[in-house]
């Protein structure tokens, strides 16, 4: 599902040159929960960036679902972005002036889809995350653990068959944290979507099908539990 090759990618500035990542290949394969861990600075963001088209690698290439995205312009990957990716990011990024029902619409209006097509799929995916009682709640009215239920409603309701999440539980507590869990853990197991994680709590990794670690910009390891089936 995502295939990257020999990728480097290179901070300069007029002081110092920073290596984020180098030499990475990974493939992460269709149906699979990946999480991604290591230490603060690492590259782990700029990884995820990279994979979702929000960042160009210096060297080395990414092909997403079977498709080379290099060579893209800007307009066919924000197009690509749109149809193939879904974004969960840990500070979750809604805007505070809509309610909830107009952040999780917010990307079918790039779509140009009817007004009436995006209420009722922004309807159904604020019930698959438990909060269709808070429609018409505004962000600063809800929980962190709400917040990011909206962000996830957001992020799946274009159906992308990808999800990227970079600390999704990073700003909850543990309970809420847990919530957000399951919710990821049902749309991979239930929806069969591919879902790469940024994380840095070892007990969630564990239960995901994969992890890979990166130190430096490094890909050092990785560790696959051993009850995890292997996806088809």
């Amino acid at each position: 599902m995502i295939k990257l090759s020999n990728l480097d990618k290179v901070y300069l500035t007029k002081e110092i040159e920073t290596m984020a990542l180098e030499n990475v290949n990974l493939e992460v394969r269709k149906g699979e929960f990946l999480s991604v861990m290591g230490p603060s600075g690492c590259g782990k963001s700029t990884l995820l960036n990279i994979m979702g088209l929000l960042d160009l690698p210096t060297s080395g290439t990414v092909e997403i679902d079977g498709v080379s995205t290099a060579g893209m312009s800007d307009r066919e990957q924000a197009c690509f972005r749109n149809k193939q990716l879904g974004f969960v990011f840990q500070s979750f990024h809604l805007i505070s002036s809509l309610n909830v029902l107009d952040n999780v619409e917010l990307p079918l209006l790039y779509r140009k889809e009817s007004a009436s097509t995006r209420r009722k799929a922004a309807v159904d995916v604020l019930e698959k995350v438990g909060l269709s009682h808070r429609m018409r709640h505004f962000p600063t009215q809800l929980s962190g653990g709400q917040c990011q239920r909206v962000a996830i409603a957001r992020a799946i309701i274009g159906n992308p068959n990808i999800i990227l999440a970079d600390e999704p539980t990073g700003n909850l507590d543990s309970k809420m944290g847990q919530e957000v869990m399951d919710i990821l853990h049902d749309l991979n197991r239930n929806d069969g979507r591919t879902i790469v994680m940024v994380t840095h709590n070892e007990s969630q990794a564990r239960k995901t099908s994969r992890t890979v670690r990166f130190f430096d910009g490094r890909q050092i390891a990785q560790y696959v539990p051993l009850d995890t089936v292997e996806p088809s």
